[in-house]
């Protein structure tokens, strides 16, 4: 009893250390992944996204204004109006019309606009939906390599322990070999485990390079200036 009031006090002095190691940044700065998803954003192959949603805007807009050059209007002066013929000598002629006006608008053509307008719409829906799939998929690409460079680095810390060890195992057996205490079978199994140890730690800083590479020519710049800041 005595021993669990013990471990249960130490328990809770430790909450606030914990606390401590486990809060968050300075209120108000972005993580390191909404860093490389911003900068992501700003990649010319989203920009080029932008653009194609941007023009298809300005032909929808196009395509709807373009139906008044269809309409024409039309007038024409009567011989009155032009005073060409005395208006007293000719009684009917003031029960005419002095100007005739007219608008003329084809029926053919105002349809045709109509399912211009409609594919004009059509184009900046399709446009819209390309952003958005461009934008999400060089978010998760961004994310994704991003976490493969922090996987790979981890696993390269991992490893590089991991042949400390063989190598240390290594010497020893090479160091016993020399003085015949053990057989070559056990000198070599030491070895051939320290060789490929490192060759993982080869190929792990190889991965890490490439996926680092990867990420900086997607935000276009250099990863540490990302992870370094504060």
């Amino acid at each position: 009893m005595k021993n669990s009031i013990i471990v249960l006090a130490f328990l809770l002095c430790s909450l606030p250390i914990f606390a401590q190691t486990q809060a968050p940044g300075p209120a108000g700065t972005p993580s390191i992944e909404a860093r490389l998803i911003e900068l992501a954003l700003a990649n010319p192959a989203i920009k080029v996204r932008d653009y194609e949603r941007a023009k298809t805007v300005s032909e929808l807009n196009k395509a709807g204004a373009s139906w008044l050059n269809y309409v024409t209007a039309s007038a024409n002066l009567n011989s009155v109006t032009l005073k060409l013929v005395d208006q007293n000598a000719l009684g009917t002629q003031l029960y005419y019309p002095l100007w005739n006006v007219g608008i003329n608008v084809p029926l053919g053509s105002l349809v045709g606009k109509g399912a211009d307008v409609k594919i004009a719409r059509r184009n900046l829906d399709i446009a819209t939906a390309q952003q958005e799939m461009a934008r999400r998929q060089i978010t998760a690409m961004v994310l994704a390599k991003y976490r493969d460079y922090t996987k790979n680095k981890a696993l390269l810390e991992l490893q590089r322990e991991s042949t400390d060890e063989d190598q240390a195992a290594f010497e020893q057996a090479e160091a016993k070999y020399s003085a015949s205490s053990i057989t070559y079978d056990e000198y070599n199994i030491a070895s051939k485990r320290y060789k490929e140890g490192q060759a993982r730690i080869i190929t792990l800083e190889r991965d890490i390079a490439v996926s680092k590479l990867e990420v900086e020519e997607i935000i276009g710049v250099k990863l540490e200036d990302v992870t370094n800041i504060k």
